[in-house]
């Protein structure tokens, strides 16, 4: 018995929409085309991976590099009588009714893929933990349990009216309205002055569609970072460190590092021992409210931000119930490369055909792969295959010396 995997990533738009019939925008379908092989390398060795047989040829040549891939498979039909779970990018109603319509023509499929989805209630309530609030709800309770309400800033509010939105940006600077649910860098409508009509026009959508927002001020960031668990049999257990980068709230890449390397590197902004007190106050946190409806990786977004010349940090601003990038990165590096070496994690899109691809081919004859001992240790590759028509990819760069 394998565990299938799948990337899912229009799940953050899926949950917003709330149909099991969503259909995500033509971009988000190319994204989840070119990256379907991208749990191939967070995948247990042994694993099945929903993707196209057209990338068995590009897994195999990998397998023969890195021993850590050597029982993985790719599927595009998978025999659900012989799987024990399924683990999506994220659960949703879309990506459950995608699995049912795989099986409609078979009863014996059918009958067991129903016993591997999550029920309507279980999926209720992954949507529930995965509005903005549950993250405003674990930073009330950090400032409550901690001791540290005077360093630590206030959560974010929830608004259910446009009153409230007038009056939130009128006593703030600068405030930043987010929609409860969706996907990256979306569903953010950032006011640096006066509200505008565009601005009224956006939160009135939101308000609409989802029935509230959430606001919070602008801060000035210095340093991304997350700290990563995962929950099973209702229990949380830490998973990791991430240290990441955005433009204008869009994941852009991750740097490839030790967990101890990264605690080093925070290390500059803020004393260690914060954070490591905050990492304790969470894990019960996850314990008490996600992980007794929620099993698989979570990602809780960080930031270190620069306050009238004095480095604070946001313990909580978002609360990922999915995998993340950040966890691919994490779960690569600590599998795939080897010891003493570090490097770039990055998600690259080119809109013009055979942009990637030429790309592509020059890195690879300007920085060659070079493995040792089944672990990569410099060079460039791609995290999935790259063809002419190849719109996205993830790109990994190492190096001893980065």
């Amino acid at each position: 018995m394998k565990s299938m995997f799948i990337f899912n990533p229009a799940h953050d738009l899926s949950l917003a929409n709330d149909d099991p019939n969503f259909n995500p925008p033509l971009s988000a379908r190319k994204l989840e085309t070119d990256l379907s092989c991208l749990p191939v390398w967070f995948a247990p060795n042994g694993s099945l991976v929903w993707s196209s047989p057209e990338n068995t040829g590009w897994l195999n040549g990998w397998k023969r590099l890195l021993p850590g891939l050597s029982c993985t498979e790719i599927t595009s039909v998978p025999d659900f009588q012989n799987i024990s779970a399924i683990h999506p990018w994220g659960w949703d109603k879309s990506i459950a009714k995608q699995l049912l319509v795989s099986t409609e023509a078979e009863s014996g499929q059918r009958h067991a893929l129903t016993h591997l989805l999550p029920s309507e209630n279980h999926l209720a309530e992954i949507k529930r933990l995965s509005h903005r609030r549950t993250a405003a709800k674990a930073l009330h309770y950090l400032r409550s349990e901690s001791g540290c309400n005077e360093i630590l800033p206030l959560p974010a509010i929830e608004i259910q009216d446009l009153a409230a939105v007038e009056h939130y940006s009128k006593t703030h600077a600068g405030v930043i309205f987010k929609a409860p649910w969706s996907g990256s860098g979306k569903g953010l409508c950032w006011v640096r002055g006066s509200l505008s009509d565009s601005h009224r026009g956006w939160c009135r959508n939101v308000l609409e569609k989802q029935g509230s927002l959430m606001a919070e001020q602008i801060y000035d960031v210095a340093q991304n970072f997350a700290l990563l668990f995962r929950c099973e049999n209702g229990k949380a257990s830490f998973a990791g460190y991430s240290l990441f980068e955005t433009e204008k709230g869009i994941y852009r890449s991750n740097s490839l590092l030790s967990d101890d390397a990264i605690l080093a590197r925070l290390s500059r902004f803020i004393q260690p021992q914060l954070l490591l007190a905050i990492r304790e106050l969470l894990q019960p946190f996850i314990d008490e409210h996600i992980a007794p409806f929620y099993s698989g990786m979570l990602g809780v977004d960080m930031f270190i931000f620069n306050d009238n010349n004095t480095l604070r940090i946001h313990p909580c601003v978002e609360i990922n119930l999915r995998m993340t990038m950040g966890a691919v990165a994490r779960i690569f590096f600590d599998r795939f490369v080897s010891p003493g070496c570090s490097g770039r994690f990055s998600v690259d899109h080119c809109t013009e055909r055979q942009a990637l691809w030429q790309d592509h081919t020059l890195r690879k004859k300007n920085m060659p792969l070079i493995i040792e001992n089944g672990k990569i240790s410099s060079g460039y590759l791609s995290l999935s295959p790259v063809l002419p028509d190849t719109h996205y990819r993830v790109r990994v760069e190492l190096a001893s010396y980065i």
